[in-house]
């Protein structure tokens, strides 16, 4: 299955598509042109309506297939094949296991015998990047290695593949027995050439790491964020302590939410190894001095130490996290979507964005909680005991790192040029505020340390530096260092010269017109790249010296100075987030 930055959705590979399409073109002329011409009586509507809810029902399928297209497809065949040859036996039509299990067999090596040129074809380009990723079933208790390809054609389309999901059968998960897996996948597609040509994009779990050492490789920042926050709000301690002896003075359920709890054999990610290593794992002697006003005791400080003000934070999402709890324990998640009121959602330690969707969840929901809670006879104190302007500190404080994450997982926009500028979004998000009152101050703690932790452990690599560069919007880099800004142009010459090594000129970009793409985090993005823009004029028009007149370095200079993408949108049209591809094609 492929997709690209213009669908929204996984089509069929186009073999299967011109298999199917040549079936129907077989089928006899005489099919009326227009089907929709053709009136159905309201009994025989009932009828097919019935029968579907009853196939759906009985066994046990879910309501979701009837908007699924191949469906739609299977039935417009079998109607137009009875059409022509009046009622047929179904068991005349349908085949049987063996013979489906062959037929997927056949299309799939057609399919990956297609993909293999593409492939091949990108990787010799150098457009081609890999994010391999290990993950457990823990009902089957069986783990998976799957791999995801994206490259850009030559239309300068971003395309996404599933590449393979294999068992992973290997007695350890060590990176030895790793990179065998890949191997075998990659030889699927004959990759397996290629691998010192393609980009590999995989979390910090030290298997991957060694796995991978003698590649190019680019670590996946989404990963890292979602560990900084983790480490941000403790979220790794509470789970290894009393919270009840912990925050004996603000926190008096002793309920557990089981889904913090990871197993071993039950995660997205295996924990000993696809996630990141530990952020810090340091200890330190009890100090006195709660509040320390160092950066380095406010990064080190454990969940005991912290001041009061911060345990008021951790202690209201403790509260919600219970509150969900208790209402998906007696099932109100049902009543109030009966009542078209927000449905609670829980938050677990290995699903990224969940403790935001949690929080959130439980701020639409506590007006109509209230009423359920009153109308049964419930414990209302589990609800007046969260403190609403607390929480929605706390939503707040989460909105930017949320439209982050969202952003830089984005299948339909490439990402890789919105990395520096989405932690200058949170780097600006974690800035004192002049309106900040006294009741910030629980906040505020937050926000220091989580400055803090992004310092020590987000570094950006050469890719994001020339991602940067690439975006025409914001190739002056003005929110790097000029450090970084220097080092970026130095990557860009080296790259420049390895395309004139491998005969790869680039032709120059024709066209100006702009697309975009709606994006649900693009509001972030959107203000950003204007701020860029605004900022264009105050350049100095300084040129470089004869002695850097080098071609390279004309062309550098040619884009930074005249590379711009001018946007228009029809009036009333909604705003949304700018293609970086769009300048290049």
């Amino acid at each position: 299955m492929i997709t690209n930055k213009s669908q929204q959705k996984v089509q069929l590979s186009s073999t299967s598509r011109i298999a199917f399409r040549d079936a129907l073109s077989d089928l006899p002329k005489s099919i009326p042109p227009d089907p929709n011409n053709i009136k159905i009586s309201e009994k025989e509507k009932n009828l097919f309506k019935t029968s579907l809810t009853n196939w759906i029902c009985l066994n046990i399928r879910s309501i979701n297939i009837i908007e699924d297209e191949g469906l739609k497809s299977l039935i417009d065949l079998s109607i137009r094949i009875g059409y022509m040859h009046g009622p047929v036996s179904v068991s005349s039509l349908f085949p049987c296991r063996k013979t489906i299990t062959k037929e997927i067999q056949k299309i799939g090596m057609a399919g990956r015998d297609e993909m293999k040129t593409v492939l091949i074809k990108a990787a010799k380009e150098r457009r081609l990047s890999l994010s391999p990723d290990l993950w457990s079933d823990g009902y089957k208790q069986i783990s998976y290695l799957g791999c995801v390809a994206q490259w850009l054609d030559d239309e300068w389309n971003l395309c996404s593949f599933d590449l393979f999901c294999l068992p992973y059968r290997k007695p350890s998960k060590s990176a030895a027995n790793l990179i065998k897996v890949i191997e075998d996948g990659l030889e699927l597609f004959g990759l397996k050439p290629f691998m010192f040509d393609t980009v590999w994009v995989s979390d910090r779990g030290s298997n991957f790491k060694k796995a991978l050492a003698k590649f190019t490789v680019l670590h996946c920042i989404a990963h890292r964020l979602k560990n900084v926050l983790q480490h941000t709000f403790y979220q790794s301690q509470m789970n290894k302590v009393k919270q009840d002896a912990v925050f004996a003075d603000y926190y008096a359920s002793s309920m557990e939410d089981e889904d913090d709890y990871v197993s071993d054999n039950d995660t997205e990610d295996d924990i000993s190894f696809s996630d990141d290593e530990a952020l810090i794992d340091k200890r330190i002697k009890n100090r006195n001095n709660f509040y320390a006003t160092s950066t380095r005791n406010n990064l080190n400080n454990t969940i005991t130490q912290l001041p009061s003000d911060a345990k008021r934070v951790l202690v209201t999402i403790i509260q919600c996290k219970d509150l969900v709890k208790y209402i998906k324990k007696i099932n109100l998640n049902q009543e109030l979507e009966d009542r078209d009121a927000a449905v609670l959602v829980q938050s677990t330690i290995v699903r990224w964005l969940s403790l935001y969707n949690c929080l959130e969840s439980v701020r639409k929901s506590l007006a109509p909680l209230g009423d359920l809670f009153e109308e049964k006879n419930l414990d209302k104190n589990r609800i007046d005991i969260i403190s609403i302007n607390l929480l929605d500190k706390i939503i707040e404080f989460l909105k930017p790192w949320t439209s982050v994450m969202q952003r830089v997982q984005s299948s339909k926009l490439p990402s890789i040029h919105t990395v520096t500028p989405s932690m200058l979004v949170i780097s600006n998000s974690l800035d004192s505020k002049k309106d900040d009152s006294k009741q910030e101050k629980s906040i505020s703690y937050f926000r220091q340390r989580a400055k803090q932790v992004i310092k020590e452990k987000i570094s950006f690599d050469p890719i994001h530096l020339m991602g940067t560069f690439f975006n025409c919007k914001t190739r002056k880099m003005k929110h790097l260092s000029s450090k970084e800004r220097e080092e970026c142009l130095e990557y860009v010459k080296q790259e420049m010269l390895l395309v004139d090594v491998n005969d790869h000129v680039a032709s120059p970009a024709a066209k100006r017109s702009v697309t975009t793409t709606a994006s649900n985090s693009s509001s972030y993005m959107t203000e950003f790249y204007m701020n860029e823009e605004y900022n264009d004029d105050d350049d100095s028009n300084g040129t470089h010296s004869s002695s850097k007149a080098a071609a390279h370095l004309i062309e550098i200079d040619m884009y930074q100075k005249y590379g711009v993408d001018q946007t228009t949108s029809e009036p009333g049209e909604e705003v949304t987030e700018y293609n970086p591809l769009s300048f290049w094609k």
